[in-house]
């Protein structure tokens, strides 16, 4: 009889492409995964992966079963979950990761909110930008995570949560909000931080930019949220962000977001998890309660 530990070490192998990189994701040694790839493809006479010095390949066989490996996987964790709730309480630890964006908006609410409720639920949070969260949930690291936009050939299961639209951003008594000018054209030339170019949003902003012919006289790269909201605070500096993170600053003193317009840009905030791995009674908790705080916010703006 197949073990689901061996479907979940044929499946590690099967999405890293090399029996290094599945023993890393599965935290298990690379002898050990390929002996239990090895007994089910004696077990049955059927090759699953070619072996070479550059990884490990799928053969049609193994494609197949990959696809059946998924939905077992799918089941099992269904049937645990199914469990815990017989067992009448939501209980575990859950990971999640989320952009800048959300931890510095809706994230102290949104737990605030679950602990209260949830009380025997540990979360864990880690933020960074969209590339290392789609790695790391693809890598089985994280029960879900929270981006602006979504790697595809990663394979990861998606979900839309919301759209928001990208404002611009600049400090609450900027000159040429006193000369009454309130479009992004009029205020360029602009000193502009933008995220690294390994930011999902940084293209998108990068296209706006060039198709509406929007000049741009001097460009400052920067991967840090609270950095970018301190320098527009306190200079001539300006920066294009989501408009979710103007909760703070709906008085305008300190900072003033103007939604972009003629035309508007948006951005979009998608959940990402892993095919393999359904979120857990837990997990699909804290998404509905982060998902709840979310509309809140994009009504309240």
């Amino acid at each position: 009889m197949i073990k689901i530990q061996q479907l979940k070490f044929f499946v590690a192998v099967y999405e890293e492409g090399s029996f290094s990189a599945g023993a890393i994701r599965v935290n298990a040694t690379q002898s050990g995964l390929s002996m239990h790839v090895r007994q089910l493809e004696n077990r049955y006479g059927v090759t699953l992966l070619n072996r070479s010095s550059t990884g490990a390949v799928p053969t049609e066989a193994g494609r197949t079963f990959y696809r059946m490996a998924l939905e077992t996987l799918n089941a099992a964790a269904r049937a645990e979950d199914t469990l815990k709730e017989l067992s009448g309480a939501v209980s575990g630890q859950i990971d999640v990761g989320l952009m800048p964006t959300f931890t510095g908006s809706i994230l102290g609410a949104t737990l605030l909110k679950f602990s209260k409720e949830y009380k025997h639920v540990r979360v864990s949070i880690h933020e960074a930008y969209s590339p290392n969260l789609s790695n790391r949930v693809a890598e089985g690291l994280m029960d879900f995570a929270v981006v602006p936009a979504v790697t595809n050939d990663l394979g990861l299961d998606t979900f839309q949560m919301a759209e928001d639209r990208e404002c611009l951003v600049c400090a609450g008594g900027a000159d040429f909000l006193r000369r009454g000018q309130k479009s992004i054209k009029e205020m360029a030339p602009l000193r502009l931080v933008l995220p690294t170019k390994a930011n999902a949003r940084r293209a998108r902003i990068e296209q706006y930019l060039s198709v509406n012919e929007i000049k741009v006289a001097e460009m400052m790269e920067l991967d840090a949220m609270l950095g970018t909201l301190d320098i527009v605070a306190n200079s001539e500096w300006v920066s294009i962000l989501p408009g979710i993170l103007g909760r703070a600053d709906r008085d305008g003193l300190k900072r003033r977001f103007i939604p972009l317009s003629d035309p508007p840009l948006a951005v979009e905030y998608m959940r990402i998890s892993h095919k393999a791995r359904p979120l857990n009674r837990a997990a699909q908790a804290f998404l509905d309660t982060l998902q709840a705080e979310l509309q809140i916010a994009l009504t309240e703006g």
